[in-house]
């Protein structure tokens, strides 16, 4: 699956790690209309505000809090953790929540990252605030590389 952006749209891969939905949930919330888009060579392209008006849908905004919560609840609730773990929430005041979700979703599907959680939020004026849970390394190197990239 293509997850980098094509052009100004987002695709389905995009939607997928924003919204921690599954891919068959997604294509439901498609065939339902809730979810609007245009398929191109036979991939699903969003504009920023098809997926912004996806993100407000009261239908669907209770699962999409409801993946968001999950991280973090699923992180404080396992107290016998193996290995090294974070969870960061993490507001970015002045933030481009399309850079923002571009870059995030680019890097954890391409950064050759396993188990990461990710989770993205950003309304009309409001401030992006990204979920991430993971290794301690990973996710400190993914915002570390956020901040570079921002200099």
């Amino acid at each position: 699956m293509d997850y980098q952006a094509t052009g100004n749209y987002y695709v389905l891969g995009h939607v997928k790690v924003i919204t921690g939905l599954s891919e068959r949930t997604l294509r439901s919330y498609i065939s339902l209309g809730l979810l609007k888009g245009e398929k191109i060579n036979g991939m699903w392209h969003f504009t920023e505000e098809q997926l912004g008006d996806f993100l407000a849908n009261p239908s669907v905004r209770p699962s999409i809090l409801a993946k968001k919560h999950a991280i973090i609840w699923d992180f404080l609730a396992d107290s016998k953790k193996k290995e090294e773990e974070c969870c960061i929430i993490w507001d970015i005041p002045r933030g481009d929540a399309k850079r923002v979700a571009e870059f995030f979703c680019y890097e954890i599907s391409e950064g050759g990252y396993k188990g990461i959680n990710f989770s993205f939020d950003a309304h009309k004026n409001e401030t992006p605030r990204v979920i991430l849970r993971g290794k301690t390394d990973d996710v400190l190197l993914i915002i570390s590389k956020y901040k570079e990239l921002k200099k």
